[in-house]
């Protein structure tokens, strides 16, 4: 893998990992990509249930190695927690039959619950399993004080950072072979990648959220770290925006659908949703092509998957074989993946297809879609046509978000989305009022940036010089600018002092 495509990723999880450690030990990590830390909610939700007759896994010869969570509950159990029978019988009433299920459960609350010493849920409804426990907030602000918990996050830092050392290594390697497939040196703005190691549950599980736009893994201890589970979150982190970005070149694939519906060991939710049923298969290809051991056994991976009625690994797979002889990034790629897929071929390749009936257990919790706003889905998908250069289509989903959102920020997005539609149209003083309407609005500053650079530009087709040499000075007096706008500003600016030169 080329260094080049990831070494900016390198330094900001290596930097990200140190400043997870004392002395901000106490404090929850800051919003930012691609982190791999600990979390004080999750250690006080899992130190609570683990008062209250949390079990699983108790016997695990993990919890000789790592100490701690046999250590928490003795300590626990030496003191006075007036608030620990109300504890126990929320617990008892919410249990759940299965370890993983029990546990994710609370996984679930402690990522959405705010920080202590309070931690509140938002006022939102919540996906199911955290709305069931909204009651367990203040009991477990009473749990956190009664206890001194802060006093035992605090002891525990040791023990917590020797871990993370232990296992920083693989987790940063399977993110760096993720990135360096994919050729994505940027990340991804606004959304966040977010790893969690917590040393108080059952040992080898890896919990799988997301939220809105962002992803979260929840590990605990582990003779070997379950990589696998991490790079398929990340890949799907990385991935699942595009295929909302392309959801009408996706749909034109959806007569496939029938396929997986007819495969007994897959789960429902890939059943019900085609978009989500394509992104997994493409995980399923690309793991087929990092995975080590030669062809045979990459064969053999991508069969079970089909098998399993990830219906269309195969032909992703013999698609990524061209993506890697290409220089282009996987976002640019992607919507040749999706073209590439030949109904008529895969039909036939489908109908010799034996379904396994059932398929074997992972520790990973069954995916979920990518929960978008719908006028965060429809921008998502207007760009997609819009890169496709179908800009009637791109147009008419650009103009759905005035009617699904009057959030300005979104609706900023809409007009820039316009703007540029008019541009290609050569409607250039209808361009030039909804790079108006985009300046004004308060959408991302690097949008914002942009629609000055393009109001720069279009004065200049204008012959006011004075009017574009303003509006440069504005987008690059924009905070969050990007390079590639700032450059196009700066080459403005230089043309209207140069054209001012030869006036005089």
């Amino acid at each position: 893998m080329n260094p080049r495509s990831f070494g900016l990723v390198i330094l900001l999880i290596s930097a990200l990992i140190a400043a997870s450690v004392p002395p901000a030990f106490a404090q929850r990590p800051p919003t930012s990509e691609n982190q791999f830390s600990v979390s004080e909610t999750l250690f006080a939700t899992l130190a609570a249930i683990n008062a209250a007759g949390y079990d699983s896994g108790i016997d695990s010869p993990l919890n000789d190695r790592y100490q701690l969570r046999t250590q928490i509950r003795r300590e626990l159990a030496k003191r006075s927690i007036p608030c620990l029978a109300e504890i126990k019988d929320f617990y008892r009433v919410h249990r759940k039959p299965s370890g993983g299920a029990d546990l994710g459960q609370y996984v679930s609350f402690a990522l959405l619950a705010g920080d202590p010493p309070k931690f509140e849920l938002p006022s939102i409804p919540l996906p199911e399993d955290a709305e069931a426990l909204r009651g367990f907030s203040e009991l477990l602000a009473r749990f956190y004080k009664e206890a001194d918990i802060a006093a035992l996050w605090r002891r525990s830092a040791g023990a917590y950072t020797a871990a993370m050392t232990e296992y920083q290594d693989q987790v940063i390697n399977t993110l760096f072979e993720a990135n360096g497939y994919l050729r994505n040196p940027s990340g991804n703005e606004g959304r966040r990648f977010q790893i969690y190691l917590d040393l108080l549950g059952e040992p080898n599980q890896a919990q799988v959220r997301n939220y809105k736009a962002n992803y979260y893994v929840v590990i605990t201890p582990s003779y070997n770290v379950l990589v696998d589970e991490i790079r398929d979150a990340y890949l799907t982190y990385l991935v699942d925006p595009l295929s909302f970005k392309y959801a009408a070149a996706i749909k034109e694939k959806k007569i496939l659908q029938k396929y997986a519906e007819n495969a007994p060991a897959l789960d429902l939710a890939y059943k019900d949703d085609f978009q989500l049923l394509v992104t997994k298969c493409l995980i399923k290809a690309i793991d087929s092509r990092l995975l080590h051991g030669g062809a045979e056994k990459r064969a053999a991976f991508v069969d079970q998957a089909m098998r399993e009625g990830f219906i269309l690994t195969a032909s992703f797979a013999e698609s990524l074989l061209r993506y890697e002889k290409t220089p282009d990034s996987f976002k640019l790629y992607y919507p040749d993946l999706i073209a590439a897929i030949d109904v008529k071929k895969e039909k036939k390749r489908l109908d010799d297809v034996q379904f396994v009936q059932s398929a074997a257990p992972k520790v990973l919790v069954a995916a979920s879609k990518l929960q978008l706003d719908p006028a965060e889905q429809s921008l998502q998908e207007a760009e997609g046509l819009y890169e496709q250069r179908d800009l009637e289509a791109a147009e008419k989903i650009f103009k759905q978000v005035f009617e699904q959102t009057d959030n300005k920020s979104l609706q900023g997005r809409a007009y820039y989305g316009l703007a540029r539609i008019a541009i290609r149209q050569n409607q250039l003083h209808e361009a030039k009022q909804l790079f108006e309407r985009t300046a004004g609005s308060e959408t991302e500053p690097p949008i914002l940036a942009w629609a000055h650079v393009y109001l720069g530009r279009i004065a200049l087709a204008e012959r006011d010089d004075k009017k574009a040499s303003e509006q440069f000075k504005i987008a690059l007096a924009t905070d969050g600018i990007s390079a590639m706008a700032r450059e196009a500003a700066e080459k403005g600016l230089q043309s209207t002092s140069s054209t001012g030169d030869k006036s005089r």
